[in-house]
Order: structure tokens, then sequence, then C-alpha cells
């Protein structure tokens, strides 16, 4: 069998520079050019994330801030209406049994007296008799202190019986509250009252 011969050194280094010289001018044939625009698609971030993992415990709370300055007061409301009166106080006084009225002399037969400094409207009454058929006239006077605030009169008939009822009603800021009565004739007056009931204010 003839047996082959090996090619030449030259001969080898010729051939590899040829085949190196057609490949580059393969790739530069077919490969990319720099004045085309390359189409170059971006990776998509990671969006999976992972569990989250525990809370951890809460920070101290920070220390408060300061207080801020108050603000101007507003303009003062226009007045409420006024509230409904309150309860008064009422004052009384009685005696019910019969005084004697000797003639021509003021006798005072029922008295009352109040705490001063307030308002008052007071009322009397008494209910007058004589004590024989002489009849008469019977003058009587509501005083505060002694200033009268009232008065009144009556004629009693012929009668020894009673048979008259004067009524008097004056205001006073209090203290001693009498009623007092004066006949011309002897006579006697029962059922004495005086009644007074404490207000805001008395106008005249």
């Amino acid at each position: 069998m003839p047996r082959l011969r090996r090619p030449p050194a030259a001969l080898a280094v010729a051939g590899a520079a040829l085949f190196l010289s057609a490949g580059g001018a393969a790739w530069a044939t077919d490969g990319p050019r720099h004045d085309q625009t390359a189409s170059v698609k971006k990776a998509k971030p990671h969006t999976n994330r992972g569990p989250r993992g525990p809370r951890g415990p809460r920070g101290p709370r920070g220390p408060q801030g300061p207080q801020g300055l108050p603000g101007s007061a507003g303009a003062t409301g226009a007045p409420g209406a006024q509230g409904a009166a309150g309860p008064s106080d009422g004052y009384i006084a009685r005696v019910a049994t019969a005084t004697s009225l000797p003639a021509g002399t003021a006798t005072a037969v029922v008295q009352l007296t109040l705490p001063a400094g307030g308002a008052y409207i007071v009322t009397a009454a008494t209910e007058l008799g004589g004590v024989s058929t002489a009849g008469g006239f019977v003058n009587c006077t509501l005083l505060a202190g002694a200033s009268p605030i009232g008065a009144g009169s009556t004629d009693l008939p012929t009668l020894a019986a009673f048979a008259a009822t004067i009524t008097l009603t004056g205001a006073t800021s209090g203290g001693t509250i009498s009623l007092s009565c004066n006949p011309d004739n002897a006579a006697q007056a029962r059922n004495n009252v005086i009644t007074a009931i404490k207000v805001g204010t008395l106008h005249t």
C-alpha cells in the first residue's frame, strides 16, 4: 500500500491563512452593520417578592410638642332673654281674738316684722264691731314703722256686733309693719291679719 506524504509546512500555513481570510469576509458580510438599528429588548425586572417578615416592636412615643399660643377671644354675644322669676317669700301675722278699741285712741291690733332691705307687697285686714248701740266712725292705718303706707275708714252701725271689714294694701322695704285703728266710740277688732310677699322690684 502506498504511504501518504505529509504536506510541506509552507503549504499548511498558506491553507490556514486562506481559511481565516474567508471566514472573516463571511462574518463581515453576514454580521450586524453599524448603520443598522438593532432592536434590543430590556429584561423585565423581577416582580415576585418573598414573604414579609414579622413586624418588630413599636418604638417609644416621642415627646409632646410645645402648646400653641391661645387664640384671641371672640366678640361678646348678645344678652339672653330674662329668665323666669324665682319663687317668692311670704310672711304672715294673725291675731284672731278680739282687741278692744278705746274711743279716740289709736290702738295697734296686729304687727309683722319683715327683713330689711327687701321689696314687699303688704296687705292688712280687720273685722270691726261696736260694743254698744252707739255705732260710730272708725279709722284704720297701715304703718311701716311710723310711716303710713295705707289707710281706710268705715261707719259702724248702731249694733253691738261685728258688722264691718277694712282691708288695706301698701308696699315697703321691710321693718316693722302694724295695723292701727282709732274709733270715735268704743269698739273692738278681731281676725286681724297682715300678709307680706317679697318681690323682685317695686315699680311705681
